[in-house]
């Protein structure tokens, strides 16, 4: 199950990063970003790829595990 746009907001925000913050360190647009803490309901959404969520967190040094092809913070 991909990472939901709330919880991804509450880590970006946990670690004190703006949303431009945060998608540099893995390479994509601000606007990228966004779209994936829209809520989910809305049209614009996308979900992380799980790739960039396993890459952002090691760069911010967040454990996590991968479990059934999934990344899960612990």
């Amino acid at each position: 199950m991909p990472i939901t746009s709330k919880q991804l907001r509450k880590l970006r925000d946990n670690l004190g990063l703006s949303r431009e913050e945060a998608a540099k360190y893995i390479f994509v647009t601000p606007r990228t970003w966004m779209s994936w803490e829209l809520d989910e309901a809305t049209d614009n959404h996308r979900n992380m790829p799980e790739g960039l969520l396993e890459l952002f967190c090691i760069k911010n040094k967040i454990k996590y595990t991968v479990l059934d092809n999934g990344v899960h913070i612990v």
